[in-house]
């Protein structure tokens, strides 16, 4: 899960009453904030005066934080915040606090109008100390600010082509790096190909023991298996030597029962996969999710709904990750349809679940997202199925998949964390539909 670093300060303005305990101030919300998981980053003076603002503005420059959070323990000028944001061009969030005599309250609305006005990302908030909700409220922001940070410059890789007759998954290359800063790296399926060949067959059957050896059972050919792990091996060899966050590989029907397994193995070890069908964005949707929880993404399409019970089942064929099996485990066997190669099978575990489908392209990318919880399923779909109860009537997601056109590949993260991609999305510029929290 990632871990936002918060840069806090305290500002004053010494004629102003109640500045003397900025400090003891300071460190409560500092402390309420590192319980709700952040790295506070806390800038060593309070700021006061000019002096004092540009040593803090210097400060944060030399620290890599991912948002500002200025604490206003009374009235102060608006200016303050402006130049240290000059020198840390950040997100801020805007902490005031209770005090009839204080100014808090007044100063914080007028930093904010200044930050409107000169159209600085910000929040403001409003909290006594030692209030859990508005640190909850604030660790929200700062995810999501971190989250866009950690995109910059991100490197995912596309491995082939998307699948012919699937318009849908088409990616637009630039919106995504002008979106998001992700820049995606292509590989022709020859040339990918050739470093699967390099691999050999003993790198590969040292591995396929190491995961087969943890199976409930195996019944797939074992001259498939190695040669599917050949292209596990390849791909761990690209990640090293370039230092991908993501891969996608584009190759369907042809890689069924081949790219399965060493993509399911991937999201375990934290690389966010597309499937076989060369969805780009799909993979983009689960690398969001595997940052926001502790667990990796689960891949997959709606492929029943129960209006009854307010639930859908999501699966696809299997290349989900092993630690998500239930506490029946997995198993390896060959892809269905295909009846060769071999993929992971099993039934996806309960827990929090977010439901998250990204789509689209120049000026109308688009997210949907919804909260549930996973339950008990039955193997009701050979590969890795999951049944999630909605927290939201499943009438109000069926109209936002009609209302904007949301497409047939989701993504399931183990966490409740709709807030987070709500304001992930308003960061980023990208349309987002929240059937739990949009009235």
């Amino acid at each position: 899960m990632i871990r936002p670093k918060i840069g806090t300060y305290a500002v004053y303005e010494p004629t102003e009453e109640g500045w003397e305990s900025w400090s003891q101030q300071l460190q409560q919300i500092n402390s309420d904030l590192a319980d709700q998981g952040l790295e506070i980053i806390s800038a060593p003076e309070a700021v006061r005066d000019e002096d004092s603002c540009r040593r803090v503005a210097a400060w944060f420059a030399s620290q890599q934080v991912d948002l500002l959070h200025p604490l206003i323990i009374t009235w102060s000028f608006d200016h303050y915040t402006v130049l240290i944001h000059q020198s840390a061009p950040l997100p801020v969030a805007i902490r005031t606090i209770p005090g009839i005599r204080t100014g808090s309250i007044v100063g914080g609305q007028q930093l904010g109008n200044v930050l409107t006005d000169i159209e600085v990302e910000h929040r403001l908030l409003y909290g006594a100390l030692g209030s859990q909700e508005t640190a909850r409220e604030t660790a929200i922001y700062a995810r999501a600010c971190a989250l866009r940070q950690k995109l910059r410059g991100a490197r995912f890789l596309l491995i082939g082509r998307r699948t012919p007759g699937m318009s849908n998954i088409a990616i637009d290359e630039l919106e995504i790096l002008r979106l998001l800063g992700i820049v995606l790296t292509t590989m022709g399926m020859d040339e990918f190909n050739l470093v699967v060949e390099k691999v050999s067959p003993a790198q590969a059957e040292a591995e396929w023991q190491k995961v087969s050896t943890r199976a409930a059972e195996v019944s797939c050919n074992p001259q498939q298996a190695i040669a599917s792990m050949k292209h596990y091996v390849a791909l761990k060899q690209l990640i090293a030597q370039y230092q991908f966050q993501s891969i996608t590989i584009g190759s369907y029907p042809a890689c069924q029962g081949v790219a399965c397994l060493p993509l399911a193995l991937l999201d375990d070890e934290g690389i966010a996969t597309g499937c076989g069908e060369g969805d780009v964005n799909s993979a983009i949707a689960k690398y969001l999710l595997m940052q926001l929880s502790d667990a990796p993404g689960h891949f997959g399409e709606m492929l029943e709904i129960d209006e009854s019970a307010n639930s859908i089942v999501t699966s696809h064929c299997g290349a989900g990750a092993p630690s998500l099996a239930d506490q029946d485990g997995y198993i390896l066997c060959p892809v269905r349809l295909a009846h060769s190669g071999v993929c992971i099978r099993y039934k996806a575990r309960p827990g929090p679940i977010t439901y998250v489908n990204l789509v689209g392209r120049r000026s109308n990318y688009r997210m949907c997202a919804i909260e549930g919880n996973a339950v008990h399923t039955e193997m009701v779909f050979e590969g890795n199925p999951m049944r999630i109860v909605l927290k939201t009537p499943l009438r109000n997601l069926w109209q936002a998949v009609s209302q904007y056109g949301f497409g047939h590949h989701w993504m399931a993260g183990y966490a409740h964390v709709a807030n987070e991609l709500s304001v992930f999305c308003h960061l980023t510029g990208i349309k987002g539909i929240f059937p739990d929290i949009d009235p």
